[in-house]
């Protein structure tokens, strides 16, 4: 029986090096299991190809950004996309250059998802950031994020990342092939980010994009309901969790194609 699809559904698969249990010996990813892989997901018709993060894990894990970067050389049309990447554990500075680096490099294919993370608490310590300001940090790195890729001067002097003035980052990424490819953003429970530190929206903010307004600090970007409460920007990620690739995976793959 033939499943009918709508023609705006797309599906992906989440994974590229990961290692395949039982196993004995040291993990050792190859650039050929790369390639093998990325060519056989874009030969079977998916749409695009997943990565997820985490600085400490309960299984061994690469940086994601490093691994979209070389399945980029190998496919010239998936969409290239983080499922999710942990921004609370990270400056945003540094992961904004990184982000708008690597879409030039997969020339605009690059999704950027980005979570709060906090189900393993180590990779927190060991990154430097409370646990317990995951919430407030996301919240407050993604507007900061959009102001840095305009390319425009950024001013920032908030709680989180420290104080700077009229930093302009160059390049900005690319133009976007979907005005939401760079806005997808993880679910969180409201208890995740305290009500004091959820946005209050300016009337100077741009409501599409969510860009601070002209003029303004990264910091000082908000929102609220009409009812007057606080709104969390953290909205359902629009995407979906596609298992990792098994040997058996990849033989049900071979035979689809």
């Amino acid at each position: 029986m033939v499943l009918p699809l709508d023609k705006h559904l797309k599906i992906g698969i989440q994974t590229i090096h990961r290692r395949t249990e039982p196993a004995t010996a040291p993990w050792r990813p190859s650039i050929d299991e790369l390639t093998d892989l990325v060519g056989l997901v874009d030969r079977c018709g998916y749409d695009s190809l997943w990565v997820g993060d985490h600085v400490a894990f309960a299984v061994s894990i690469l940086d994601p950004l490093l691994q979209l970067a070389q399945a980029a050389v190998v496919s010239r049309r998936l969409l290239l996309g983080t499922n999710v990447y942990l921004l609370p554990l990270r400056h945003p500075g540094p992961v904004a250059k990184q982000v708008a680096t690597l879409d030039h490099l997969c020339e605009g294919r690059l999704i950027f998802g980005v979570g709060v993370g906090g189900e393993f608490p180590q990779e927190f310590a060991v990154s430097g950031v409370p646990l317990n300001e995951r919430g407030g940090r996301l919240t407050a790195a993604i507007p900061l994020l959009r102001a840095l890729w305009s390319g425009v001067p950024v001013s920032y002097s908030g709680k989180y990342f420290g104080a700077f003035s009229e930093v302009a980052m160059q390049p900005p990424p690319p133009p976007r092939r979907s005005p939401s490819a760079m806005r997808w953003i993880s679910a969180a429970p409201p208890s995740v980010t305290p009500r004091s530190e959820r946005p209050k929206r300016s009337r100077s903010a741009s409501a599409t994009s969510g860009m601070p307004g002209r003029g303004m600090s990264s910091s000082t970007w908000s929102g609220r309901t009409k009812s007057g409460r606080a709104r969390s920007r953290i909205s359902p990620a629009m995407c979906c969790h596609c298992s990792p690739i098994c040997a058996a995976g990849e033989a049900r793959m071979a035979r689809r194609c």
